[in-house]
């Protein structure tokens, strides 16, 4: 593994709900700041990727993953291809969101929150209130381009 893949995997092997103090919280942040100022989005996004098809193999470690992702604000960042990314998720999950996604919903607001953000209205919940991410025709068929690849 490289220096980048290195921290990268420090910083997604925890999981999501650990109880962290401030300081371990805003050292945990700041990594990941550092991280995308040190070798920018692009690269940290594609090990990102590369870290999920291979430590993500579970529903659990793909849900953890996508909590992680969402405490540092990289949901905030340019998701390229948002679908092909949304799709990763919940083929991992296998889109059984009552059982792996029901208390929290952070695929969901993952959904809402990236792709409107990147000019996909279908997300838009002030458009769409009834919008379902697992109903999404294009993620539906990311997540089977998913299932083909890996």
């Amino acid at each position: 593994m490289n220096n980048l893949d290195t921290k990268l995997f420090e910083l997604f092997s925890r999981q999501w709900d650990e109880e962290l103090s401030d300081e371990q919280e805003n050292n945990l942040d700041s990594a990941a700041a550092n991280l995308v100022e040190q070798y920018g989005w692009d690269k940290v996004f594609n090990a990102l990727m590369a870290y999920l098809q291979n430590h993500c193999v579970s529903p659990e470690s793909a849900i953890n993953a996508a909590h992680v992702l969402w405490g540092y604000g990289w949901y905030e960042k340019h998701i390229p291809e948002p679908y092909e990314f949304l799709g990763f998720f919940y083929n991992a999950i296998n889109f059984d969101v009552a059982k792996y996604d029901n208390d929290s919903d952070i695929l969901y607001s993952m959904a809402i929150t990236i792709l409107p953000a990147q000019g996909h209205d279908a997300a838009d919940i002030v458009k769409n209130p009834y919008y379902a991410p697992e109903e999404d025709p294009l993620i539906i068929a990311a997540a089977e381009r998913w299932k083909n690849k890996l």
